[in-house]
């Protein structure tokens, strides 16, 4: 069993456009959100190579309900 800590977690927000044009509007195709930070990326990888994780940390609020249920829906463990 690996424990991963991050102390930083984060919410990555993912834009994809087709093309930048300076000086125009430009328009985004689609938007992703993810839970991030460095041990977060790390129990990712490690649930993905098939090796038992438990993702750890601090965290609350509206970041913390997000990052706990994005963990879950990918099945990666968190205490």
């Amino acid at each position: 069993m690996i424990y991963t800590v991050t102390l930083n977690p984060s919410i990555d927000f993912i834009v994809r456009i087709d093309k930048v044009e300076i000086g125009e509007v430009n328009r985004i195709e689609s938007d992703d959100k993810f839970a991030g930070g460095k041990g977060i990326n790390v129990s990712r990888i490690l649930q993905r190579l098939g090796i038992d994780n438990t993702a750890t940390g601090f965290i609350g609020g509206f970041t913390g309900r997000f990052v706990t249920d994005s963990l879950d829906a990918e099945g990666i463990k968190t205490t």
